[in-house]
């Protein structure tokens, strides 16, 4: 994978973020299936590769034809513009090429020093906060780091918060793998955030990350000694605070934790701190809906997440999840569905999305979709049983546990 934003045709892609922009900066939005196919051909510069190859990998487990990915093509070079042809091209009875249009620095593992000057110059835009836990925000002085880095020299730049650049740059690595989201990519991350912590003890940052990446574990049912690792998760976080108290990171993972634990008092006024170090970061907002939504205030949080979709250039799934989470509680069922449909197409397999659009299809009388939703959730390899399904949102209201259960009793599921 190239190491910095490389420039095709009228956008500039960032292959570690998988941020698009604009030759103004500005970003520019693409179909997350659309996306994922450029960062697969950006990833394979200067060779053909198979369409077979790429259907495979990037629809891993899912029977699609080669129209979608024919869709994704021309969805990239609408945005690659006059060149497109040139830059994404087609291989007859083969698959696509990906020319790169200009000379670009490999930077493999900092081989080369201008490289890594820009690598490190654009993580110092990436932990300034620009970039919140595997979401993606927008600065202009980002853009200017990020453009400007080739022209800087190593005694020009410091990573922020560290005197190590290679502990800086694990945490880098830990962020690209955790931002992938799987368990996994969460393993890889936490080798990568350990490295960082062993590289440099009083690295706030690497503890603060390792801290969140656990939380998010918990969330996602990845753990196994559930009370040992939260109390490791909340060793790590509270050890961020601890090491840089003003560290808006620190207390959105603390506060991610206490709504675990579902101590939602503290798990607020954690929010509400890394709301106040860092306003334009979008994570902590959406996350303090999750947790007013976790305890039955379902209006709060769509009156929370709708400005935080619009404002975020691209929200992540969970945010969707939040919103048609809220909707189902509330019975706006269409608004449930269009929410938990758009969390589907971010996160491909999320089992949550799905658990709730199985019951939204099942209070809208939709058999039909309900089934083939249940199919899905089964070929997953999750059980299609109302009270294990319900087992795993054991952390919601109880009246919105009762009415998600009844929606999965009208789809006819067993309890």
């Amino acid at each position: 994978m190239k190491s910095g934003p490389v420039a095709l045709g009228d956008i500039v892609v960032d292959p570690i973020t998988g941020r698009l922009t604009n030759k103004a900066g500005q970003p520019v939005q693409l179909r997350n299936k659309s996306k994922a196919v450029l960062i697969y051909l950006l990833e394979r510069p200067e060779r053909t590769v198979a369409k077979t190859e790429i259907l495979d990998d990037v629809w891993a487990d899912v029977t699609v034809s080669d129209e979608s990915l024919v869709q994704c093509i021309a969805d990239i070079r609408r945005l690659v513009g006059a060149d497109a042809r040139q830059i994404i091209e087609t291989v007859p009875r083969e698959g696509y090429r990906l020319n790169l249009p200009t000379p670009h620095v490999s930077g493999a593992r900092g081989r080369h020093p201008v490289a890594k000057i820009a690598l490190v110059a654009l993580g110092v835009a990436l932990l300034g906060g620009v970039l919140a836990w595997n979401t993606v925000g927008t600065n202009g002085a980002s853009e200017t780091v990020a453009q400007e880095a080739p022209l800087l020299s190593p005694t020009e730049i410091s990573p922020p918060g560290t005197s190590s650049t290679q502990a800086y740059l694990e945490v880098l690595q830990g962020r690209a793998a955790a931002g992938r989201y799987g368990h996994d990519e969460s393993l890889v991350a936490e080798r990568h955030f350990r490295t960082a912590i062993s590289l440099d003890p009083n690295y706030a940052r690497a503890h603060a990350e390792l801290g969140t990446l656990l939380a998010v574990r918990f969330e996602n049912d990845w753990t196994v000694l559930e009370d040992a690792d939260k109390a490791k998760a909340m060793f790590y976080a509270e050890r961020a605070a601890e090491l840089e108290p003003d560290l808006w990171l620190a207390h959105y993972a603390l506060g991610r934790l206490h709504s675990q634990l579902r101590d939602f008092e503290t798990a607020e006024h954690h929010l509400e701190k890394a709301m106040s170090l860092q306003p334009e970061n979008e994570d902590a907002r959406a996350y303090y809906a999750v947790v007013q939504i976790f305890q039955g205030r379902a209006q709060t949080g769509i009156d929370i997440l709708g400005p935080v979709i619009r404002s975020h250039p691209n929200p992540p799934f969970w945010y969707y999840f939040a919103l048609g989470h809220a909707s189902f509680n509330l019975g706006l069922y269409a608004e449930a569905e269009t929410a938990l449909t758009q969390c589907l197409e971010l996160a491909g397999q999320s089992p949550y999305c799905l658990r709730y659009l199985i019951a939204t299809y099942g209070a809208m009388g939709q058999d039909d979709k309900a089934r083939d939703a249940g199919l899905t959730y089964a070929s997953w390899g999750f059980d299609l049983e109302v009270e294990a399904m319900i087992d795993m949102v054991r952390f919601h209201h109880p009246d919105d546990l009762a009415h998600l259960r009844e929606g999965l009793r009208q789809v006819g599921l067993p309890d």
